[in-house]
């Protein structure tokens, strides 16, 4: 499993993401963003948004936007997406695990020292 570590708010819990499992989750999902281009456009963006909320520590994504655009013009490679097309793609991949992360935060699961186990 290829899971990086996301440091919450407090950092006191750990959420672990597959990030294999969730790059596989958009990219059967890609073309209901920007209609016309290959997923191997979108990747950059993608992986843009998913990194920036784990290293955000809980910033919110417009605080990150223009950090965010200059980190696209280093990693965009050979993507076709522009910053305007590739924006929404980073945005929805952040805010799918803002949305789990919130939704986990208030589960009441047990939770085991630092780590939600999952």
């Amino acid at each position: 499993m290829n899971a990086n570590l996301f440091y919450g708010e407090h950092s006191t819990v750990v959420e672990a993401v597959n990030m294999d499992d969730e790059i596989a989750h958009w990219m059967r999902h890609y073309r209901n963003y920007v209609p016309g281009f290959r997923s191997d456009d979108y990747l950059p963006a993608l992986k843009l948004g998913l990194d920036a909320y784990l290293r955000g520590h809980g910033q919110d994504f417009d605080s990150m936007a223009d950090n965010l655009q200059l980190s696209y013009a280093r990693v965009r490679g050979t993507s076709r997406l522009d910053w305007t097309e590739a924006l929404p793609v980073a945005l929805a991949a952040w805010t799918r695990l803002a949305e789990r992360h919130n939704a986990r935060r208030y589960d009441q699961e047990p939770r085991f020292g630092f780590a939600t186990i999952r």
